[in-house]
C-alpha cells in the first residue's frame, strides 16, 4: 500500500476514534451528574422529609450527590409527570403516598399518567393511619365532642386536606358519612401549609397521616381525635382508633412509595430496592419514621407492585361514588 493511501486510511480511523472519545466523556459527564428524587409535596411534611432521607440512600447507590427537587401541586401530579418524562436508567425516582399514585388519576377524565404502565414501583417506604386533628382551642375533645359542636353549626364543617382529590380529601368524604356530619374539605398544597392553617386557627380540623400531626399535637397547638388504624399506634398510645369508637368502616390505612420511570432496568431496580430495604433496618432511619409514625414494611419491588395494583382497584369505586372531578 502506497503512503498516500496508508494516510488517506488512517484519517477516518482516527476521526472515529475521536469521536468515541467525545462520547464516552459525554457520557462519563452525564454519568457524574447528579441523581434527582423528585417530591411532589412542599417541604415541610412527610413527603417532604422521606424524600430527603431516602435522597441519601440514592446517592450511596449511585455514587454521587442526589438532589431532591420539590414539584408541589396537584396531589403530587407534577412530580408524577416529570417522572414519566425521565429516563429509565435510575437516576430519577419519586418518593410519592398512594394520593398521587392511585387516586389522582383516578379523578381525571384524561389523566396525564398511569401508574400501572408508567412506573416502576421500587420500594414501600411506610404505612400510616389517617388522623382527625382539631385547633386545640376549639371547645371538643372527643370524637363525640366534634360531633356535637360540628352539627349545632354546619359552617364549622371544614377540614384542611393536603390536597383536592387525594387521599385525605376521600377519607374525609368517608369519615364524613360515617359520622353523619357533611364535612367539606378545604384544599392545600401539602400537609405542611394546611397544619400550620389549623394550629392558626384558620381552618378548625385537619384530616393527615397521624404522624405528620404529632409534633404540633404534643406542643399543645392540635389535638387529635381519633386514627383510622387497625390497632393504636406505639408512638401515640392516647389517640383511640376510629374502630374504638365504633366506626369499624374508617379502618383504613396508606403508605409512601418510592418509584422509577416504567422500562427502568429490573437490575437496577432490585439494587434500588435492597438498598432501601436496608437503609429501613438501619436505626437512625427508623428513628426518623418512626418520628412520622411510620410503620416499615419490607417488600420486595413486586410484592409492592402489587400493593400499588391492589389499592388502584380500592380506591375507585370510592372517587367514582363522591362525583368529585380533579378536571375542575
Amino acid at each position: 500500500m502506497s503512503e498516500a493511501r496508508r494516510q488517506a486510511t488512517r484519517v477516518p480511523i482516527v476521526c472515529a476514534f475521536a469521536l468515541v472519545l467525545a462520547w464516552s466523556g459525554v457520557f462519563a459527564q452525564a454519568s457524574r451528574a447528579p441523581g434527582r428524587m423528585l417530591v411532589g409535596y412542599p417541604p415541610g411534611g412527610a413527603v417532604d422529609i422521606l424524600g430527603r432521607l431516602f435522597a441519601e440512600t440514592m446517592s450511596e447507590v449511585l455514587g454521587r450527590p442526589v438532589v431532591v427537587e420539590n414539584r408541589p401541586g396537584a396531589v403530587g401530579q407534577i412530580a408524577a409527570e416529570a417522572l414519566k418524562a425521565a429516563a429509565p436508567d435510575g437516576n430519577t425516582l419519586m418518593v410519592a403516598p398512594d394520593a398521587t399514585v392511585v387516586i389522582r388519576p383516578q379523578t381525571l377524565s384524561k389523566p396525564p399518567f398511569d401508574p400501572l404502565a408508567d412506573f416502576a414501583p421500587v420500594a414501600h417506604a411506610g404505612n400510616w393511619a389517617f388522623a382527625l386533628g382539631i385547633h386545640a382551642g376549639l371547645p371538643a375533645r372527643t370524637l363525640a365532642d366534634y360531633v356535637s359542636w360540628v352539627k349545632a353549626d354546619s359552617a364549622r364543617a371544614n377540614f384542611a386536606s393536603s390536597g383536592a382529590g387525594g387521599s385525605t380529601h376521600f377519607f374525609g368524604v368517608l369519615l364524613g358519612q360515617a359520622l353523619g356530619v357533611p364535612l367539606r374539605q378545604v384544599s392545600y398544597k401539602g400537609a405542611g401549609p394546611a397544619i400550620l392553617d389549623v394550629v392558626a386557627g384558620h381552618v378548625p380540623a385537619t384530616i393527615q397521616p397521624l404522624g405528620t400531626l404529632l409534633a404540633q399535637a404534643r406542643a399543645g397547638k392540635i389535638a387529635v381525635l381519633a386514627m383510622s388504624g387497625k390497632e393504636r399506634s406505639p408512638g401515640a398510645a392516647e389517640v383511640p382508633t376510629f374502630a374504638e369508637l365504633g366506626y369499624s368502616s374508617l379502618t383504613v390505612e396508606g403508605w409512601f412509595g418510592i418509584f422509577a420511570p416504567v422500562g427502568t432496568p429490573a437490575g437496577r431496580v432490585a439494587t434500588l430496592n435492597g438498598a432501601f430495604v436496608q437503609a429501613m433496618r438501619a436505626s437512625a432511619v427508623r428513628d426518623k419514621m418512626r418520628n412520622l409514625d411510620l410503620e416499615v414494611r419490607e417488600m420486595s419491588a413486586a410484592e409492592f407492585a402489587a400493593v400499588v395494583k391492589s389499592d388502584y382497584g380500592r380506591w375507585g369505586p370510592i372517587i367514582r361514588a363522591s362525583g368529585f372531578s380533579g378536571d375542575n
